[in-house]
């Protein structure tokens, strides 16, 4: 009989090799039986995944001078739908029933915030619109993080001019009228104060927004206006903000000085001692008249700057109001002058420029002096100065500020009581004059 010898090798190869498959049987049978291993509990949860919400519905638009008013219904509160965030607000002038096709970040509008639990109807007022029986297509979405989703197609026609109306800048800082007469040369009502709470009660004599008819406007809206500010129209820039030169409208605080002395800093504008000047160029002179008011702060609306310089600067605003403790005088007996001056720096020549505020003889526009209310929100003396028009030449100037004893052109033509007891910049003569030499090139 034949015997055969086993090879011990491969015998301990056969006993590892089924010694390791029970090892890996029982790790399976431990995973799965046990209904997941340490790798399952250190696995992040899934992504919370919002649902876009409905669609609004019942979106109808009217029609008015340079105006259209939009009127729609949040969507129906659903179980497969999430709630709005808010809604956007999309126009095009080029005829259309697609919703989907309007809605392009080109012809965004407005956003407005969804408030939350609302089942009645929101509207939306799109002012400045050229008019001329235009007609103009709407669209408004619902909006979250889980989608946007639009409305029908709503339009209509607008009257009024092709060009509509344009807006001036808002007052944002604080203003003591020094003698009871608006930046128009107009008195101001004894019997008004200023007041956001109450648009009958504005004075529209002190010359600042709101005028007349956008009050008129304010009030004539769906859902009328009483108080400011009024901040319908979010930037573009900075959705946070709310642009000068727009519908938005709010005013910083004022007072009247009824007759009660000022006393005062004057601050020429910057440009006058660090820009380069020329006499190629238009010259923008500017004045700043301001006190101290720490004893009564007064309401005001921080600026901050959204895009350009200079001239095409654009600023705006929270809305949020705050309290400063300084502000700015508008006093009506303010001259101004300008003089060359020669090799010994006197001022010897014959005067480029002798113009009082509210002189009737200088048009309104840029070469007139004039109070002003810039894109800062702030208060301001201005005049701009064309060397060339004047027949003036390169060389060094003087200007002048001056506080007449009584106003030439102030209506009443009232008597000084603003007093510039410090200069910032350039030179004081007394209490009623001060001077800047400039370097024109």
């Amino acid at each position: 009989m034949k015997t055969f010898q086993t090879d011990p090798s491969r015998w301990h190869r056969f006993l590892n090799g089924v010694a390791a498959l029970a090892l890996a049987s029982v790790a399976a049978f431990s995973l799965s039986g046990c209904g997941g291993g340490s790798s399952d509990a250190t696995a992040p949860p899934p992504p919370v995944t919002v649902a876009a919400p409905g669609a609004p519905t019942g979106l109808t638009v009217t029609g008015g001078e340079n105006v259209a008013t939009l009127v729609w219904s949040p969507p129906a509160v659903s179980a497969s739908t999430g709630l709005p965030d808010s809604f956007e607000i999309y126009r095009s002038t080029t005829a259309t029933t697609n919703a989907t096709a309007l809605v392009a970040p080109a012809n965004l509008v407005a956003s407005i915030p969804a408030v939350a639990a609302q089942t009645t109807p929101y509207s939306h007022t799109d002012i400045g619109l050229p008019g001329a029986n235009a007609t103009y297509y709407y669209v408004v979405t619902a909006k979250n993080a889980g989608g946007e989703t639009p409305s029908a197609v709503a339009s209509d026609s607008v009257t009024g001019p092709p060009v509509p109306a344009t807006y001036g800048n808002n007052f944002s800082a604080a203003l003591v009228f020094a003698d009871d007469i608006g930046i128009t040369n107009l008195a101001l009502d004894p019997a008004k104060s200023w007041t956001i709470s109450d648009l009958t009660a504005i004075d529209h004599n002190t010359g600042l927004r709101p005028l007349a008819t956008e009050v008129t406007a304010m009030q004539a809206l769906t859902v009328p206006q009483t108080t400011l500010p009024y901040l319908p129209q979010v930037s573009k820039i900075n959705p946070l903000y709310y642009e000068q030169k727009s519908i938005n409208t709010w005013q910083g605080e004022w007072a009247k000085a009824n007759g009660v002395d000022q006393e005062v800093n004057a601050n020429w504008g910057d440009n006058l001692s660090s820009a380069s000047l020329s006499s190629s160029a238009k010259i923008r002179i500017e004045m700043v008249l301001s006190k101290d008011v720490t004893a009564t702060p007064m309401t005001v609306y921080p600026m901050l700057l959204l895009s350009g310089s200079g001239t095409n600067e654009l600023q705006g605003t929270t809305g949020v109001a705050t309290t400063a403790t300084t502000a700015f005088v508008f006093a009506t007996n303010a001259r101004l002058t300008l003089q060359k001056l020669d090799a010994g720096g006197l001022p010897t020549g014959p005067l480029v420029v002798n113009q009082a505020l509210f002189d009737p003889a200088f048009p309104d526009g840029l070469n007139k002096l004039s109070g002003e209310i810039p894109v800062s929100g702030n208060f301001t003396y201005g005049f701009v100065w064309d060397p060339a028009t004047s027949g003036s030449i390169a060389g060094k100037y003087r200007v002048t500020f001056k506080l007449d004893p009584t106003s030439s052109f102030g209506v009443g033509n009232p008597v000084n009581n603003t007093f510039m007891k410090t200069v910032s910049n350039g030179t004081r003569v007394s209490d009623t004059e001060v001077f800047i030499d400039i370097d024109v090139k």
